[in-house]
């Protein structure tokens, strides 16, 4: 009898322990991680707390570096020299409200951001958007923990991401494990690749940022050779000259394109080559082939009064044309009267995420292989004020821009030598390249091999993970995972489009909208 009566208060405590774990997975399915605590979550954040209903689980940020809080690495405290290259009135880190930034810049009585587009001071300097980022991730946590949902920052890096059925277990690299019902994968870009294997050589710098620390020991009169031409190579290159950099410069990478210069702003509204109309397009199932993007391309132009055949040769002349040559003719076309490069500026990252991922995938590959780099050139502009130093610095003979950049070797004795169209040498390298291509970043490995290990992400042939467009959800052959997402870098095999704050901003609704059920926009 009293064996029986054992049993059955072991199977009634069984049954109860069972009904508390149910309990608490019901409790925990409204939890939230991110891992990363940069723009994209600081996005997320604010999204979340302007939801009517925002939910009352916890957020927890996993962000293991206390200094990059909500700044991420692309706006960490830095120089001056270092600017963003949105005008302010277009950056910011609210839906709906692109003008959040420059109207924080008025309340705070910065000195940055008036005045006319094209005169210094105003493109801010990267850091000035860290403050505003840190600003709007204090209200949107503010909010969130005053209306039920709290918000913990833990400092650790997330190494492991598994199946906790029908939740997911968070493991970070203390070894402690939390369970969410939601998971979103926000690390920022990786660091350079060092393409030439250069590290650990005595005046090889493998970081160019911060700018601050990274070029302050270099002589003013040393030769320093920057390997790159993106916006990176560009922030490089305007730090050493307003640093009183002395020395011959010389910008190298296989291309040799510069980032375009940012024209007079006309604010186009996108009325053709919109989101609407490309599913529109797509709706019969069949992938959108060139001819059928290119008209609706050229119809949105010439609703501006823009000639798409100019639009057209200026894209294709970033690898064309001699790159200072280009600068200079862009720089006395920043009041070009054909509107052409503005429309596209708005138009192709706003439509392009929604648009790529349903063009035939030969199309994908040929605008990868052949247009990557004058897309981003054209999209991702460099303010007028770092055109005017770099044509400057040229002008004087101090900067030249190499294109053909094959190999970058130690030089007996000391310095560098760098095969490319035409052999160059320096005393320094700082290595400005783009993150690698796997957009992967080395110190998130751990956690991604552990999701597709698990098959609960898979590895997009062009880089990162593959993702749900509309939800930026990560799939498996297809099928998308509920609960774990993907934003910036990390998903844009699929998307393409994945950097600046106007894309996070537009993913992180995407998401919110996917994890409270309130549908994809709004």
């Amino acid at each position: 009898m009293n064996d029986m009566t054992d049993q059955m208060s072991n199977e009634r405590m069984a049954d109860k322990r069972t009904a508390d774990e149910r309990t608490a997975d019901e409790r925990m399915a409204d939890d939230i991680a991110i891992i990363g605590g940069g723009a994209a979550a600081v996005a997320v954040l604010d999204r979340l707390a302007r939801l009517p209903e925002p939910g009352n689980g916890r957020v927890v940020v996993f962000e293991p570096d206390g200094s990059r809080l909500w700044r991420g690495r692309a706006y960490q405290h830095d120089t001056d020299s270092v600017l963003v290259n949105i005008l302010p009135a277009e950056m910011s880190a609210t839906v709906g409200d692109p003008g959040a930034f420059a109207d924080w810049l008025k309340r705070t009585e910065s000195p940055y951001g008036g005045g006319a587009w094209d005169e210094d001071g105003h493109f801010p300097p990267r850091h000035v958007f860290g403050s505003y980022l840190e600003h709007t991730a204090e209200q949107a946590v503010s909010s969130l923990s005053l209306r039920g949902r709290p918000v913990t920052v833990v400092h650790r890096r997330v190494t492991r991401v598994r199946d906790a059925d029908p939740l997911l277990d968070v493991t970070d690299d203390s070894g402690d494990t939390w369970r969410f019902g939601h998971v979103i994968c926000a690390v920022g870009p990786g660091i350079p690749a060092d393409h030439y294997g250069l590290t650990g050589e005595e005046g090889f710098l493998p970081d160019p940022y911060p700018l601050a620390d990274t070029l302050a020991p270099i002589p003013a009169d040393t030769a320093v050779a920057v390997i790159g031409t993106g916006l990176a190579a560009v922030d490089t290159v305007v730090s050493l000259y307003r640093a009183g950099h002395t020395g011959p410069v010389v910008m190298a990478s296989r291309n040799g394109c510069l980032p375009a210069i940012r024209q007079r702003p006309v604010h186009p509204e996108i009325r053709h080559f919109t989101p609407a109309r490309i599913h529109d397009i797509a709706a019969d199932g069949h992938p959108i082939g060139l001819e059928q993007l290119t008209d609706l391309l050229a119809e949105e132009l010439r609703a501006h009064g823009a000639d798409p055949a100019i639009a057209l040769d200026e894209l294709m002349s970033a690898e064309r044309e001699d790159p200072l040559d280009r600068l200079r003719r862009q720089y006395q076309e920043i009041d070009h009267p054909d509107t052409g490069m503005r429309v596209m500026q708005e138009a192709v990252p706003t439509t392009g995420p929604d648009a790529f991922p349903l063009l035939h995938p030969e199309l994908q590959d040929y605008i990868r292989e052949n247009l990557y780099r004058g897309i981003m050139s054209l999209c991702c502009p460099m303010p007028p004020e770092n055109a005017r130093i770099l044509l400057d610095m040229a002008d004087r003979g101090q900067l030249h821009v190499e294109r053909g950049l094959h190999t970058v070797k130690p030089r007996d004795g000391g310095g560098f030598l760098l095969g490319a169209d035409r052999s160059e040498e320096a005393d320094r390298v700082v290595n400005a390249v783009s993150a690698p291509a796997h957009r992967i970043p080395e110190a998130a490995r751990a956690v991604f091999t552990s999701l597709t290990e698990a098959e609960h992400a898979e590895y997009h042939p062009a880089g990162g993970i593959a993702v749900e467009p509309a939800t930026s959800r990560a799939t498996v052959d297809a099928r998308p995972h509920q609960r774990l997402y993907a934003i910036g870098d990390v998903a844009g095999g699929t998307l393409f489009f994945t950097s600046g704050m106007p894309s996070i901003v537009d993913r992180a609704q995407d998401i919110v909208n996917a994890v409270s059920g309130t549908g994809r926009k709004g």
